[in-house]
């Protein structure tokens, strides 16, 4: 079972929309640790996709008999074991969604942020004085986190499937 918050600031059961307790088997494969919060990175079994959970919001918690789904199976894992440097860098918000090479423009000032937050694997071309485009491959979700956090320092190049998300996204407040 997973707890989330509801308005009156208490956890609660996650739940259906039938309003029973939704319960999750999951196949655990690593803890981290991100902005002081620690997140397990699983599968929950229902699905074949990587999933991470707050392990504080993690309730009766149960080890079954039965063995876990390898991750090298999972969509997303690339037919790999779970690179954990990789991941964290590609999931700087800890969302699951899918994995895409994005290219993104920024102000010069935020590339020590740009590093620390997707690691040394992002490549800086097109600079000038005051910008500097950046590529990375980076969760969906989180990246829109990024952008909307460091707005108007960030704008998006590449894909234009996520641009048109952004402007879908600003259009709506």
């Amino acid at each position: 079972m997973y707890y989330e918050y509801g308005t009156d600031k208490k956890l609660h059961y996650r739940k259906r929309p039938d309003r029973s307790v939704r319960e999750y088997i999951i196949n655990p494969y690593q803890m981290a640790a991100k902005e002081g919060k620690y997140y397990l990175i699983c599968n929950y079994d229902k699905y074949n996709n990587i999933s991470n959970y707050r392990i504080n919001r993690i309730a009766e918690r149960k080890i079954l008999d039965t063995p876990a789904k390898p991750f090298e199976k999972l969509d997303g894992a690339e037919k790999q074991r779970l690179n954990l440097s990789k991941y964290m860098g590609e999931h700087i918000y800890m969302f699951s969604s899918k994995t895409v090479r994005v290219k993104f423009r920024i102000t010069k000032p935020m590339i020590s942020d740009v590093i620390d937050m997707f690691g040394n694997d992002v490549r800086f071309t097109d600079e000038t004085d005051s910008f500097v485009t950046v590529t990375a491959n980076a969760n969906e979700m989180s990246m829109l986190q990024f952008v909307k956090s460091f707005a108007p320092d960030v704008v998006v190049l590449e894909p234009k499937q996520l641009e048109i998300r952004l402007k879908m996204t600003w259009k709506g407040r």
